[in-house]
């Protein structure tokens, strides 16, 4: 079951999400975190995509889906991918699917270099491309006509999220025109504070995660990067062993930081969350391997009164399978846009 910090925020603290009865074969976080890479096929998904220009030439791709049915003022809501995924990642399809059945608009994003918007890179997706979302949510209200709109992040993307309306909430970037319609969000096991994330991450017990997300950002590195002799000079050396060692070495000099630890104090969601004044949920799990409970339990003074909190105690990183064999966090999330 679902424990629930001692904390009421505001007017909503009439939510309440559905129940969590966890897989009996699925104990644990780790197995929970294997179980949320099973596969899903989609025969209901049939995409538009759009290319969106972004910072330094490089460009993201949102790919839409819309009901039939949608009117101007409908409804629309953005996905946004976690780490070494993409818009065809299996959470990203069985939520475009849950929202579309609904009646929404869905928009998919490929961070810069992942997916259809790998070609289109030259630079790298990391947790500080919170404009990203923005240009993202800029083209959605353009098309959308004035409705409502909705956002949904998933670990990196659930950090670049909660950083984006952090940052316009507390004025370090420009408000845009349309931020009064984003009604809700929520984020998805955000890695909040990035060095707590990558210090935990170099546990002896962890270097199995290390492997895999090294294996895959260095599989899926956009050609326009592999072209930059920054990248050719990094890749020289052996092959990083941790993510803080990838981070050092490869994501901050060739996104303009001064070494891992200062693209983590720049690019971390838990400085702004407090500013953020968009309704929100958060969803997290007492056993995730990846985030630490400590980043959403430690400091009381980090949601504002419009977030909700929800602390399973178990469900690993974006596993949260259930006795039926399915993903609580859609059913959670569901109600959560229907309130």
């Amino acid at each position: 079951m679902f424990f629930m910090l001692p904390i009421v925020h505001g007017n909503m603290s009439e939510f309440e999400p559905p129940p969590f009865d966890p897989h009996p074969f699925f104990r644990g976080g780790h197995l929970q975190t294997i179980a949320a890479t099973r596969e899903v096929s989609s025969d209901l998904l049939s995409p538009i995509q759009h290319v969106v220009s972004v910072s330094d030439g490089d460009s993201i791709v949102l790919h839409e889906d819309c009901p039939s049915d949608w009117v101007p003022g409908g409804r629309s809501i953005l996905l946004v991918h976690g780490l070494s995924g993409c818009h065809s990642a299996p959470y990203m399809l069985r939520l475009a699917e849950r929202f579309l059945k609904l009646g929404s608009r869905v928009f998919r994003m490929d961070m810069r270099g992942c997916g259809a918007a790998r070609p289109l890179a030259r630079n790298l997706a990391h947790a500080g491309r919170s404009d990203d979302v923005v240009s993202a949510l800029d083209v959605i209200a353009a098309k959308s006509q004035e409705g409502p709109m909705l956002a949904i992040g998933v670990s990196l993307g659930a950090g670049q999220l909660l950083r984006a309306v952090g940052r316009i909430g507390c004025g370090v970037a420009i408000r845009p025109l349309w931020f009064e319609r984003l009604e809700r969000i929520s984020v998805v096991a955000p890695p909040l504070d990035l060095r707590r994330c990558s210090v935990n991450m170099q546990r002896w017990s962890l270097r199995p995660y290390n492997y895999y997300f090294i294996r895959a950002l260095l599989g899926s590195v956009p050609p326009g990067v592999h072209q930059r002799l920054e990248f050719q000079n990094a890749m020289s050396e052996r092959r990083p062993r941790t993510l803080w060692e990838l981070d050092d070495r490869i994501t901050a000099p060739l996104s303009d930081f001064d070494g891992a630890e200062d693209y983590y104090e720049q690019s971390s969601a838990c400085h702004v969350a407090r500013f953020n004044p968009v309704p929100t949920l958060v969803l997290a799990a007492a056993d995730d391997p990846i985030v630490p409970v400590g980043c959403f339990t430690d400091n009381p003074e980090l949601w504002p009164q419009a977030t909700r909190l929800f602390i399973t105690n178990t469900g690993g990183h974006m596993g949260f399978l259930d006795r039926r064999r399915k993903c609580w966090i859609d059913e959670a999330l569901l109600t959560w846009f229907s309130a």
